[in-house]
C-alpha cells in the first residue's frame, strides 16, 4: 500500500492554497484528491468578490490578511489576477446609515479604511448608477475581485510544477483511524492509501458526509445560492455594488459580463435552478442599473454557502484526532479567505499553532464549548 505524507481532500481553492503554503514552507509529498475537477464546488461557483468589510472582528482581521495574500499571489502566480476595484454598500434608509457609521469605526480601528460617503461621491465612483433612494454608501477601497476559474487553474499549474500531485476524478470515500490518528483513506475503485503525516479535509459540502462516516457530525448546512451572468457589455461598474437592504448585488467581471446575485430562498441541499431567481435579481439591480435590461443572459448556476451556526468557518483539528485538519463552513466566504486559511492550516500542520490568534477562535469544537461568534454581513 502506498503512503503519502500530506493528503488533502478537496480540490477547491482552500485545498489548493493549503498545498501552496505547505510547499512554500518546504513540505514534500503533498497530494490533493478531488472527486470531480479542480474548482468544481463552491470555489468555481462564487461571484469572485474579495472583501474585509465584515461585521465581526475575526472576519475583518482574517480578511485583511487574506487581501494581502491575494496581492502577493497577483504578483507571483502567473495567470492569477486580483483587481482591487473595491466594494460599495448602498444604504437606502436611515437605520442602515447609522449601522454602517458604527461598522466603519470597527473597520478603521482594525486597519481597514472603509468610508461612509454621500450620494455625490457614489455617483463619482459609479457614474452609471441611478441613485433613486440611495442615501449614502459604505466604500471599501481595499476590496476587489479575482476570477475563480483563473485563480484555481493558476494555482493548479503552479502546484503541479512544484511537485504536488493533483488527482482529479478521484473520490475519497472513507477514512480509517486508530488511536486518534487517521491511518488510511479509501479511494473509490482504487483501494486505500496510508497517511504518513496529516490529512486535510477541505471538501466543502462533501466534508460532512466523509466525516460522518468517521463518527463526527459536522455542524454545517448546505444553503443553496443562485447567480447569473450576462454576455459581455460595455464597462458599467468597477466596484462590486451591494444593495444592503435586499442583499442583491452586481459585479462586472474582467471579461465584461455582469454577475447578479440576490437573496432567493431555496430548500436546504437542493441545487435545482429556479427561474424566479432571475426575475428577482434583475428587478432589484435594474432599479439602479437599468442598462442590465438590455444585456443578454448567458448562464444561471447554483452553489452552496456551507453555513455554520455563527456564520464563521471551522478551521483546525477535528475533535478527537491528532492529524485530521478541517477547513470548511465558510458561509459563502471561503474563496476570498483562501490565502490566509491555507497559510494557517500549513502553520497548524508544521508548527502546531496559528499565526493569528483570531484563527484559533475558529476551532471546530467551539460550539460544544458554548463559544459563538456573530457575522451579519452575509448576502446573496
Amino acid at each position: 500500500m502506498r503512503t503519502v505524507n500530506i493528503a488533502i481532500v478537496g480540490g477547491g481553492i482552500t485545498g489548493l492554497s493549503t498545498a501552496y503554503f505547505l510547499t512554500k514552507k518546504g513540505i514534500k509529498d503533498v497530494e490533493i484528491f478531488e472527486a470531480k475537477y479542480v474548482g468544481y464546488g463552491s470555489s468555481g461557483r462564487c461571484a469572485a468578490g474579495i472583501r474585509a468589510s465584515f461585521t465581526s472582528r475575526v472576519h475583518v482581521v482574517l480578511m485583511k490578511e487574506a487581501i494581502e495574500g491575494w496581492k502577493k499571489w497577483n504578483k507571483s502566480i502567473e495567470g492569477l489576477e486580483f483587481n482591487q476595484a473595491g466594494y460599495l454598500w448602498l444604504l437606502t434608509n436611515d437605520e442602515l446609515v447609522e449601522q454602517h457609521k458604527e461598522l466603519m469605526k470597527l473597520h478603521n480601528s482594525l486597519g481597514v479604511p472603509t468610508k461612509l460617503i454621500g450620494r455625490e461621491e457614489v455617483k463619482e465612483l459609479v457614474p452609471s448608477i441611478q441613485l433613486n433612494d440611495v442615501l449614502a454608501a459604505l466604500h471599501d477601497p481595499t476590496a476587489g475581485k479575482a476570477s475563480p476559474f483563473h485563480a484555481t487553474m493558476a494555482l493548479r499549474r503552479y502546484l503541479i510544477k512544484a511537485g504536488v500531485k493533483i488527482h482529479e476524478y478521484t473520490p475519497i470515500r472513507s477514512i480509517k483511524a486508530s488511536s486518534s490518528k487517521a491511518t488510511e483513506i479509501g479511494i473509490e475503485g482504487a483501494g486505500s492509501l496510508k497517511i504518513g503525516g496529516s490529512l486535510v479535509i477541505a471538501a466543502g459540502y462533501w466534508s460532512k458526509e466523509l466525516l460522518y462516516k468517521l463518527g463526527y457530525e459536522l455542524p454545517v448546512v448546505g444553503d443553496p445560492h443562485h447567480l447569473l451572468i450576462t454576455e459581455k457589455v460595455a464597462p458599467l461598474v468597477k466596484p462590486l455594488v451591494i444593495h444592503k437592504e435586499s442583499g442583491s448585488y452586481i459585479n462586472q467581471v474582467l471579461t465584461g459580463g455582469l454577475i447578479l446575485g440576490a437573496e432567493y430562498s431555496v430548500p436546504e441541499n437542493d441545487l435545482t435552478l429556479r427561474a424566479g431567481f432571475i426575475v428577482k435579481a434583475v428587478k432589484h439591480m435594474s432599479k439602479y442599473f437599468p442598462q442590465i435590461l438590455n444585456a443578454n443572459l448567458l448562464r444561471v448556476w447554483i452553489g452552496y454557502y456551507l453555513k455554520t451556526p455563527d456564520n464563521h468557518p471551522l478551521i483546525g483539528l477535528v475533535p478527537g484526532y491528532e492529524n485530521i485538519y478541517l477547513a470548511t463552513g465558510f458561509s459563502g466566504h471561503g474563496y476570498m479567505m483562501s490565502p490566509i486559511v491555507g497559510e494557517e492550516l500549513a502553520n497548524l500542520i508544521i508548527n502546531g499553532r496559528t499565526k493569528l490568534p483570531e484563527t484559533a477562535e475558529l476551532t471546530p469544537d467551539r460550539f460544544k464549548k458554548g463559544k459563538f461568534l456573530e457575522e451579519k454581513a452575509v448576502f446573496g
